[in-house]
């Protein structure tokens, strides 16, 4: 017999909210999306080494409009998911950001498309500049949304059995955001980069199949 933890805090009986939008399944289209969009260039440009080479370098160079693709699409998904979850989860406190902060990362993964990136042997630009800071900040944000959704997870009878599935990858997340600088140079920071997206993109489609459940549809 299964149920909630003795000692865990009792979530929230919490009553549907809302009609469905569609965001959640556009969430899961633009994720699927950016995911066949990277597996592609790691076909299409077999001279980037994907152990060692950062994703952003397949923006420059043929099929440069594919990456360019992987960022909006990356981006949408998660201005998707933030709509969907403006009252798709109860939220409290610190977790009211949760919606905020996808939103802001997806407008920062949008830029990051927009702006050009660096290429090899010329020196950085302004554009480049504003890509890696507006990428950084991105994955950042990320990362808060998702340790927030986890916590939020227990306040939400809806949610309570995705709390444990929330929990491990906003944590992998942020292991994998921990050690991408340390990667730098290891010829691992490819891999880490890529790990870090793909947890990323399986959290907006998890956490995306999770809303569209029955138990949040109007009765």
């Amino acid at each position: 017999m299964t149920g909630p933890d003795v000692n865990a805090e009792a979530p929230v009986e919490s009553p549907p909210l809302g009609r469905a939008t569609g965001a959640s399944l556009v969430a899961i289209t633009l994720a699927i999306v950016c995911f066949g969009a990277v597996m592609l260039l790691h076909i299409v440009r077999g001279e980037v080494d994907p152990l060692r080479r950062v994703m952003s370098e397949y923006a420059n160079g043929s099929h440069g409009r594919v990456m360019t693709v992987v960022f909006y699409a990356f981006g949408f998904a998660s201005l998707a998911l933030a709509f969907r979850l403006r009252r798709g989860i109860e939220r409290h406190g610190v977790t009211r950001l949760i919606p905020w902060l996808l939103a802001a990362a997806g407008v920062s993964l949008i830029a990051s498309g927009v702006f050009e990136v660096e290429r090899p042997l010329v020196p950085d630009t302004i554009e480049e500049v504003i890509h890696s800071e507006a990428s950084i900040a991105a994955f950042v944000l990320l990362i808060m949304a998702m340790l927030l959704l986890a916590l939020a997870c227990r306040r939400d009878e809806r949610w309570w059995s995705f709390r444990w599935p929330a929990a491990a990858l906003a944590v992998a997340a942020a292991l994998c955001a921990m050690a991408t600088p340390l990667s730098a140079g290891t010829g691992w920071s490819g891999a880490v980069q890529r790990l870090l997206s793909l947890t990323v993109l399986l959290w907006f489609v998890l956490t995306a199949l999770h809303v569209r459940r029955k138990a949040f549809r109007p009765a």
